[in-house]
């Protein structure tokens, strides 16, 4: 998959839920007959993902939050994964 552009928009699919699981203390990606249990990192990028902001805000949005410079790649990478898995689809 080519990188994603900076002013792509991501957001959740229409049938996945970001939720938090009591139980496990951990967020969890839902999805017809599957959940995913997601590390803090993609917790909060996927968080940031409503159709709104853009990748490049979401990258600028983290690198402030954790003061780093070097997350573009990691934050592209993950979108793709999740855009490939039909988990995260890109808003009009």
């Amino acid at each position: 998959m080519p990188a994603l552009p900076d002013t792509t928009k991501p957001r959740l699919a229409a049938k996945v839920r970001l939720k938090w699981d009591e139980v496990r203390q951990k967020p969890l990606l839902l999805f017809p007959e599957g959940v995913l249990v997601l590390n803090p990192t993609a917790h909060e990028i996927i968080s940031l993902c409503d159709g709104q902001r853009t990748v490049g805000e979401i990258v600028k949005t983290l690198g402030e939050k954790f003061h780093s410079d070097t997350i573009d790649a990691d934050v592209k990478e993950l979108l793709a994964k999740l855009i490939g898995k039909n988990f995260i689809v890109i808003a009009d």
